[in-house]
């Protein structure tokens, strides 16, 4: 049941934010052409179309992750605390599924466009004189086996899920109120953060007297986990026994 969850939660997100993903690379690859005529037409209309190319790159990349933000929002708002909450916690599953279903999908999305983003990057750079046997030196899976490959993996994957849980968080604390739920769900996620800053500094700056210190940096991906866990644990109780559908 946890895969057919998890695939039609996939279903929908992807409905939405994969058309962006292929215009985000369409488009991109069409200013990035229009910036490289500009570079060669220094002109004054060559100026100007290489300054208004890039600043549509840039909001073309800055719109993607803001629409993969609203994705993330309106699949838990709408999946679990309005009127598809009623057909969902019918479900055989429980909470905790329901949660992981749509913390796991929201994952999946953010890295899917850091990878659209990073081969879009990739592709502009070959339109500009980057070159194949450049990116062939390049031996990612030597990267990944270093040192630092598995830590840069996990603090990746680890501050993702703590970006979104601590949406869902706060939105399952928001849906405690009967109005004004979208307010209280800005001001409890306001609230989380300063909280859980303040716990974090103090934890790190109790466990090390170095800033690059190799302990301090585990720790930290220690303390990432643990924020994941309570955020979890606070809305999966509150969907629990708390939960207060539109």
């Amino acid at each position: 049941m946890m895969m057919k969850l998890l695939k039609y939660d996939l279903k929908s997100m992807a409905k939405v934010i994969v058309p962006f993903w292929i215009a985000l690379f369409t488009i991109g690859i069409l200013c990035s052409a229009q910036i490289k005529f500009g570079l060669q037409n220094m002109g004054g209309a060559g100026n100007t179309l290489l300054v208004i190319s890039f600043m549509v790159f840039i909001a073309l990349i800055v719109a993607v992750m803001v629409m993969n933000f609203a994705v993330i929002i309106q699949r838990f708002w709408k999946g679990l605390l309005k009127e598809e909450g009623y057909l969902m916690f019918t479900l055989p599953v429980s909470e905790r599924n329901l949660i992981l279903s749509k913390g796991i999908s929201a994952m999946l999305i953010t890295m899917g466009t850091f990878v659209v983003i990073v081969l879009l990057v990739l592709a502009v750079g070959l339109m500009h004189g980057l070159e194949l046997r450049q990116l062939a030196q390049i031996r990612i899976p030597d990267w990944f086996t270093a040192k630092w490959g598995f830590y840069m993996i996990a603090f990746c994957v680890i501050n993702i899920l703590s970006g979104i849980y601590h949406l869902y968080v706060a939105m399952a604390i928001g849906q405690l109120s009967n109005k004004n739920r979208f307010l209280c769900s800005f001001a409890a996620y306001i609230v989380l953060a300063i909280v859980f800053t303040i716990v974090e500094t103090l934890v790190l700056e109790g466990s090390s007297t170095r800033v690059y210190d190799m302990v301090s940096e585990w720790v930290y991906l220690a303390v990432g986990a643990a924020e994941v866990i309570i955020y979890h644990i606070i809305t999966e109780y509150i969907l629990s026994k708390k939960l207060n559908l539109e």
